[in-house]
């Protein structure tokens, strides 16, 4: 017959013998028990004790793991993912798109080469270069100099920027040249002669209703338009002008140039639409960096009412964070690309401009508190241990005692069940 003993949960027995009351069992078939067999009989407490401290640094073992592979995973992506944003998402050359196809004309034809050299939308300004780099259709060639005429090219005046307070602007069709080019020292490639090239400052227009000022940075967009043509200086008559190669890049604008819709745009002529707006970089950037700047004044914020209207103790480092970090984040709205010299932009009133007011605020009163108390030698801090026991349904202990607790009932009700 085997030996059973009425045990008691809460006490642990270890090497120690049982008196005949405390037994189920007849003293003759079992007086006591051994030392193996004591030493076996362990209480459902001890079980759940050991199997708790076993769950528990097991969890410690998966969490150091789980750390150590989201530290490696965040090291190795964060920097090819900006790597590869900054490679694919950054502003591209100026590119032109001839939608729809222009009319091709079929005399003599300039081919030019256009450079964006910059934009600038607090001058409302464009700047291109333009180069000729050669001719198509043309007599012209250093065995026929005879057919190569000089060529006035002609710009709409009202989309230059013309120095000077004597220019009269009007409406009328262009008469004064913009440039002439001398198609014979290109032919013959006369190294004395001038460049082939010149200088256009263009306007930024704000059409339809478009949000073309420097107030809606970083969404802001311009518009700016080319009309250019050329004749011949000696007979007036058409020559053509086409686009070969369009490059350049304004520094934190994405730049496109097309052909200006809905207009019949006669054979030879350009009529050309730029559309200058901030690149997809520069909005993820000032947008991120503005929702950075609201999570940490709202941080602080809580920091400084904890400490000052609730009392609760604080290390004096903290304290000072909000003074150093009004100057910080001045700091980092000169960093935005493209962002205007001033303030009164569209984030500045929704981010910069009432964060810096909230964290002016939180710094005069966090200073004020050491005036007639010192926050850092409170004997109560705000701890995990003080929330939990204010809301102990949120504390992870509460779960291990009720799963302590039922693992208890289980062990009791297994131990009834074989005796």
């Amino acid at each position: 017959m085997q030996c059973l003993p009425t045990i008691h949960p809460t006490e642990p027995i270890v090497d120690k013998k049982l008196s005949p009351a405390s037994s189920a069992i007849s003293a003759a078939a079992c007086d006591t028990l051994t030392t193996k067999d004591a030493v076996t009989i362990q209480t459902p407490s001890l079980i759940i004790e050991s199997q708790d401290g076993g769950g528990l640094a097991d969890r410690h073992r998966k969490a150091l793991k789980l750390w150590l592979a989201s530290c490696i995973c965040f090291i190795l992506l964060c920097p090819f993912v900006a790597v590869m944003c900054g490679m694919n998402l950054h502003a591209r050359d100026l590119a032109y798109n001839p939608n729809p196809p222009p009319v091709p004309f079929l005399g003599r034809t300039i081919l030019m080469d256009v450079a964006l050299i910059d934009a600038d939308p607090s001058v409302q300004t464009v700047m291109l270069d333009w180069t000729f780099v050669g001719e198509e259709n043309s007599p012209c060639g250093t065995t026929n100099l005879t057919g190569c005429t000089n060529v006035n090219i002609f710009f709409d005046n009202s989309n230059l920027l013309v120095d000077g307070a004597d220019t009269i602007r009007n409406s009328n069709r262009p008469t004064k040249p913009i440039f002439v080019h001398n198609a014979t020292a290109l032919a013959i490639n006369d190294i004395i002669a001038n460049t082939a090239t010149f200088r256009t400052n263009l306007a930024m227009f704000s059409p339809t209703d478009r949000s073309s000022s420097l107030i809606f940075y970083p969404f802001d967009e311009y518009t700016s338009q080319i009309f250019v043509f050329a004749q011949d200086t000696v007979t007036n008559e058409r020559i053509g002008i086409r686009i070969a190669r369009t490059r350049g890049i304004a520094d934190g604008f994405k730049t496109l140039a097309y052909t200006r819709p809905n207009v019949e745009i006669p054979p030879g002529m350009l009529d050309i639409i730029i559309d200058i707006r901030p690149g997809n970089l520069v909005k993820t950037f000032s947008v991120t960096a503005t929702i950075a700047i609201w999570l940490i004044t709202l941080m602080l914020l809580l920091v400084m009412l904890t400490c000052v209207f609730f009392g609760f103790r604080q290390r004096s480092e903290v304290l000072v964070i909000p003074v150093a970090t009004l100057f910080a984040f001045t700091q980092l709205r000169k960093s935005m690309p493209g962002t205007p010299s001033g303030f009164g932009d569209v984030l500045d009133f929704v981010g910069l401009l009432p964060c810096l007011a909230l964290l002016s605020l939180s710094a005069a009163i966090t200073l004020g508190a050491f005036i007639l108390s010192d926050p850092t030698e409170r004997t109560t801090a705000l701890s995990w241990d003080l929330l939990f026991a204010t809301f102990p349904k949120l504390s992870p202990k509460r779960w291990r005692k009720e799963h302590a607790s039922l693992m208890t009932g289980d062990l009791e009700s297994g131990s009834g069940s074989k005796a």
